[in-house]
Formats: C-alpha cells, structure tokens, sequence
C-alpha cells in the first residue's frame, strides 16, 4: 500500500462514531492538502445504543447496521478493509491484518472495544466453543437470528454473563424477545459486585424492579466454565444452560495496549483532555461509551494536529443522562437522582436514537 508522502497522511482506525463524525467534517469541508485513510474490518456501523432494540425485535437489522460506503464515498478518503496487527507508535506505522503497513502522521483510534478470547478462555474454559460473544458486533447480529430460530422450536434456558449496565439491558431485551412461543427463560450471571452498583440508586432500584418484572434470575456469581449443557459457577454450583452470551465488558485492544503507550497503574491508556496520547502526543484515542460530543472535539483536534491551531478539551467522562431500554417498548432514563419510566421515555429514546444515527450519516 503506498501513500503519497509529499502530504501529511491522517488515518482512522475504526468505525466508532466520533471518527464518523470526522468523516463527515470531511465530506463538508473537505480533507486540504492532507491523505486520509479509514481502517475497519467490517463496511458498517452498528449503533449500539439501538443494539438491544435490534435483539428485543423493535428494530430490523438495517436500521441499526448502516453501511458506510455512501459517507465513505462522500468524505474522499480511502477505507482499507482491515484488522490492525500492531502499532509502531514511534515509527509511526500500523501494521494490518492484510500484510499491508500504514505510515501516518496523525492516527485516530476509535474501535471497538474487543474481549480477548484467549484470556476469556482462561477464565472461562469452554468459552470459545460453546458461548455467544456480544464482541464483535457484526458476529453477534449475524449470529443472533439463529439463536431466535431455535427458541421457535422449543424453551430455551439462556445466561447472559455480564455485570454492568449494557450487560443488563442485553438481557432484557434477549427475555423479551425469545419469551414467545414457548417461554424461554433468562438468567444474568452478574459478577461479585452489587448489581449496578456504580449507578445512581434511582436508576438501580428500577432497573431491578424490572428485572424481577420480566423474571430475569439475576445470579450475583461468576461464570468460571461452559461445557456446552451448563455454566459452571465460582460457587460450586451448576446451571443448566442451551445458549450462553458473553457481554462482559470488553477493553482495549490488544494491538493498542502493546504499543508502548503510556498507561496507568491498571493498564489503562493515559489520554489527556485533548483526546491525545500522553506519551505519544500524534495518537488520539476515543475512550469507550464517549458522548456524542466528542465527535466534534475529536474533528476539530485532529486537524489542529495536522495543521496547527488551538485544541479544544473534549467531554470528560460519560453522559450524565443513561437511558435503559427494557422491551415491550418500555425505557428508563435517569438523571443523577432523578429517574423515570415508561412507554413516554421509550418513545423519547427511540426518536432520539434515530435522530443521531441518521445526523451521523448526514454529510
């Protein structure tokens, strides 16, 4: 793969939505004197905020699965279809799955985040065979309608294994929609910790209440084996189990922690407020579960990057505002203290999703 070197070269690796939101800064007001390469296995984006409505059955697959190609098309740069291997953070070069090597002035990394099946597999012998990994994904929706196939012909027993937030409303959404003909059953396998401990209390108590309301067994245990009949627990004990889906929190990923970037005492990148490496000041990585606002900040900080100017401080830490869809079009939202519930906020959260994905793709 060669690149014109008489110009700066900016490359995006994955297809998150803040470097969506640079792609089409592009397409508006084009790319300059600057090479611009977009790098992502898969020529879609998959909104997950919409991801649960998709399982629950409020969604068909093209609605939350968006091709690329037109935003693509529209901005002018090149997308490699591609896995990245490693990274040469001071050489500067992305080695990818292909073969290929990407040098780059400026990288922004925004993937996402991934489990490592071999760690997983670790601590979870019998994970790779038997279980349904949320991560990637495209896997995951390609995979998932079989899984509704199945519960048409007779009650399965499901386990959802995962402790937070999106852990929880995956399995609402899985109860909701695998719960007809014929009543399949859904456990949470949810960790040690307090379920949603680290949520506001209203939001907690309501998203449990509801939990109990659609039947979910919530197991506050931990999966330590899969054998394809039945999930072995840390507690010694077994649970009988047709279909085990994986959504535990994924992380960084492993080419990117490896790079020799500067992390934290528990192996967390360093970015600082600006998006920015703080040992490699040319790679801006895009925290997981970002607002929507730092899209703009990533644009704008990017090409202060490659053509001087002022940064701008992007959004510091999630949302303050967490909406939970529940299916059977039923939503909660929370505002630190304040949280509330129904059909009402469904439908605000279904007109709000919407809204930002079709902006998104709006050049």
């Amino acid at each position: 793969m060669t690149v014109n070197s008489s110009r700066k070269h900016l490359v995006l690796v994955g297809a998150g939505r803040a470097n969506l939101h640079v792609l089409k800064g592009l397409a508006r007001q084009g790319s300059g004197d600057m090479n611009v390469t977009l790098v992502a296995p898969q020529p879609y984006y998959i909104d997950p905020a919409m991801l649960p409505g998709y399982v629950a059955g409020d969604y068909a697959l093209d609605e939350v699965r968006i091709a690329l190609d037109p935003l693509v098309e529209a901005s002018g740069v090149t997308y490699v279809a591609a896995h990245v291997h490693s990274l040469d953070a001071t050489g500067r070069r992305i080695q990818l799955t292909s073969g290929d090597a990407l040098p780059y002035d400026v990288l922004s990394v925004d993937a996402e985040p991934t489990l490592e099946r071999e760690a997983v597999e670790h601590a979870m012998p019998g994970a790779r065979r038997n279980a349904l990994f949320v991560h990637p994904y495209e896997a995951f929706v390609q995979l998932w309608p079989q899984l509704q196939a199945l519960a048409q012909e007779r009650a399965l027993q499901v386990a959802v294994i995962g402790g937070d937030l999106a852990a929880v409303e995956l399995a609402m959404a899985v109860a909701q929609a695998l719960n007809s003909p014929h009543g399949s059953r859904v456990s949470l396998i949810a960790g040690d910790a307090p379920l949603l401990a680290d949520q506001p209390a209203g939001l907690q108590r309501r998203v449990l209440s509801r939990l109990k309301a659609m039947h979910i067994t919530v197991l506050q245990d931990r999966c330590v084996g899969l054998d394809g009949q039945a999930v072995e627990l840390a507690s010694g004990a077994t649970l009988l189990c047709d279909a085990p889906l994986l959504a535990l929190i994924a992380g960084t990923p492993a080419w990117l922690a490896q790079a020799g970037l500067q992390a934290d005492e528990a192996g967390e990148l360093v970015v600082n407020e600006r998006l920015q490496s703080e040992s490699h000041r040319q790679v801006f990585v895009v925290p997981p579960h970002a607002p929507p606002e730092t899209g703009p900040v990533l644009e704008a900080n990017l090409r202060t990057a490659m053509g001087g100017g002022n940064f701008k401080k992007a959004p510091v830490g999630p949302t303050r505002l967490r909406t939970v869809a529940c299916g059977d079009g039923h939503a909660i939202a929370a505002w630190g203290f304040l949280a509330i519930e129904g059909r009402e906020v469904w439908n605000w959260k279904d007109r709000r999703d919407r809204r930002q994905l079709a902006a998104l793709f709006t050049p």
